[in-house]
């Protein structure tokens, strides 16, 4: 099995039981799961997947059509939870995350709290709104949602790969990880801050900055170097991940969303996937908080 090294992609406060401190993020970081997933990918909300297949099924799935790469999405969303479930266990008095997700197909639409309009197959873009959540019909609740157009994703994977894509996916859920950090541990958001506060653009919102965005690209290196040892790609072709990722990126500081450019990046991506490690992540880019 062959492995490609890279040679060169503001949110509402959420729920969750009282805080405890930071130290818990920085102690246990081993990650053991067993098993994949499958399931019915449609553009209303999904929960995540119950595991029933190994990993390397996803090396089966044909992905030339948008059914075809909505049920390889829905595997890796599968995967993606199941990492982070069981990296968040490792973690005393932590829970979540508790994410849900949509695949919009050609025909299908999805909503959003963060958009005034519902999303198409063909949206530009991918997302991840802290400020969703739906409730199933079993009464329970998942918060955060992550929206992916499968027509747009069906033009990236063509121009890259549908692991690529994944990765891309992985970058939206790597927000909500950020999100449950935020929540559960008190800590401040990655934001401009001035005088121990949030600075607020001219409309009252807050600004981001791009590590915000550098820190997603972070743990979805961490997640790809997951997949890659479950086997669930043959061959992590990490430069093809990057491409995806900085596809959607914009530079200008000063933008609604900064991703930062290229160069940052492939740093991001490939120091998660190097390391393997969240807490690296969250030293590097959580510039809002005294990491040790």
């Amino acid at each position: 099995m062959e492995e490609r090294k890279v040679s060169e992609r503001g949110s509402p406060m959420r729920r969750r039981k009282g805080a405890t401190s930071c130290a818990t993020l920085i102690a246990a970081l081993a990650f053991v799961s067993a098993g994949s997933f499958t399931g019915t990918a449609r553009g209303e909300p999904q929960p995540p997947p119950t595991p029933n297949a190994p990993a390397p099924y996803a090396q089966e799935i044909p992905t030339g059509t948008p059914e075809g790469l909505a049920e390889y999405l829905t595997f890796a969303f599968g995967k993606m939870d199941e990492y982070w479930k069981n990296h968040f266990k490792q973690q005393e008095e932590l829970t979540g995350p508790s994410a849900y997700y949509s695949l919009i197909l050609p025909g299908q639409e999805s909503v959003s709290r963060c958009l005034p309009e519902p999303i198409q197959a063909n949206t530009q873009n991918y997302f991840y709104c802290a400020a969703d959540s739906w409730t199933n019909a079993k009464g329970t609740t998942y918060t955060g949602g992550i929206h992916m157009p499968v027509g747009s994703a069906m033009d990236l994977r063509a121009e890259t790969s549908a692991f690529a894509v994944a990765t891309v996916m992985a970058h939206e859920y790597g927000h909500e990880v950020t999100q449950e950090y935020m929540t559960q541990l008190n800590l401040p958001g990655i934001v401009q801050m001035k005088d121990g506060a949030p600075v607020l653009d001219e409309n009252g919102n807050i600004i981001p900055v791009k590590e915000a965005e550098l820190i997603a690209d972070c743990f979805s290196g961490n997640w790809a170097k997951y997949a890659f040892k479950q086997k669930m790609v043959r061959n992590a072709d990490l430069g093809q991940a990057v491409r995806a990722l900085v596809s959607a990126a914009d530079t200008t500081i000063g933008a609604h969303q900064p991703h930062g450019n290229k160069s940052e990046r492939t740093t991001a991506f490939t120091m998660g996937y190097n390391t393997g490690s969240p807490l690296k992540c969250a030293q590097q880019y959580w510039v809002t908080h005294p990491w040790p």
